[in-house]
């Protein structure tokens, strides 16, 4: 993985990462919640930066393929077109002076027409007065009100706070909401500005439950966010990324925190706001 950090991750990039990580939890390097979680952080990475994080204290090798090389226009490409115009206009004055027997042309005037662009002198229409442009409001991902916003516009959309699972990509400022369907299966709701729902749908885990989003206090998310990066021991990382499952009967809210040297850690507390684990 030579290549720029922030260089946009492909589907390949994706693939290939989430390859190592399923061999790292074959072997006893990642647990399985470890697994879960990176293997969903590997399914939304946007750079290369990100999929490095995921795998770089693991014992595994991984080489992600360069990508097709750019194609570049030749420099010289308008050189020559320009130079086919003065030809051509050069040949014209030629041409009609030749033919009629007129007071030659200067070239430098069928040129200059020849190579001037039309500009189009185009109509600006006002907006009527009591029109109000419609701007969508972005979502706040670390704050009291903006998580209750976020729960409150969901539900609203939804109705209900029964979900599988809330992911929230705090360095993106986007999130993935899972919810059952009325057949019971995991759908994936994409949270960018809006709700998009996902095409397709896979059967849950039998070991996930769902849960009542609206049991969770955001105050007390917030605050756990806000603590996270002095709780792992490294004040200057940020929060990447929030999940909020309900596994095998434990009820967890996991932090993930990091700064520009992959240095960080995880807080995982439980849906009051107990700690239970930093790593």
């Amino acid at each position: 993985m030579d290549r720029r950090p922030d260089f946009r991750a492909r589907e390949i990039d994706r693939a290939l990462t989430a390859t190592v990580l399923d061999t790292a939890y074959a072997d006893g390097q990642l647990t399985f919640d470890e697994h879960r979680l990176r293997s969903e952080r590997a399914r939304v990475a946007v750079t290369l930066r990100d999929l490095r994080r995921l795998v770089s204290d693991l014992q595994i090798e991984i080489d992600l393929p360069e990508p097709a090389p750019r194609t570049v226009e030749p420099k010289n490409r308008l050189l020559l077109a320009l130079g086919s115009v003065v030809v051509v206009a050069v040949a014209l004055v030629v041409f009609l002076t030749t033919r009629n027997g007129e007071e030659p042309v200067p070239a430098s005037a069928v040129i200059a027409s020849t190579t001037t662009s039309r500009v189009v002198p185009t109509v600006t229409m006002d907006l009527p007065v009591d029109v109000t442009p419609i701007v969508a409001r972005p979502f706040v991902f670390d704050t009291t009100a903006g998580l209750d916003d976020f729960r409150e516009r969901y539900v609203e959309r939804f109705g209900s706070s029964q979900v599988l699972e809330v992911f929230i990509q705090l360095n993106n400022n986007r999130a993935d909401v899972y919810r059952p369907t009325a057949e019971g299966r995991r759908e994936r709701v994409f949270v960018a500005g809006g709700f998009e729902v996902g095409l397709d749908t896979e059967a849950p885990d039998t070991d996930d439950a769902t849960f009542d989003w609206a049991t969770i206090d955001s105050a007390v998310l917030a605050g756990l966010v806000a603590g996270a990066p002095e709780a792992v021991g490294v004040p200057n990382s940020v929060v990447e990324y929030i999940m909020i499952t309900e596994t095998r009967g434990n009820q967890r809210i996991s932090i993930s925190t990091s700064n520009e040297d992959a240095q960080g850690g995880r807080v995982e507390a439980d849906f009051a706001g107990n700690i239970v684990s930093v790593r």
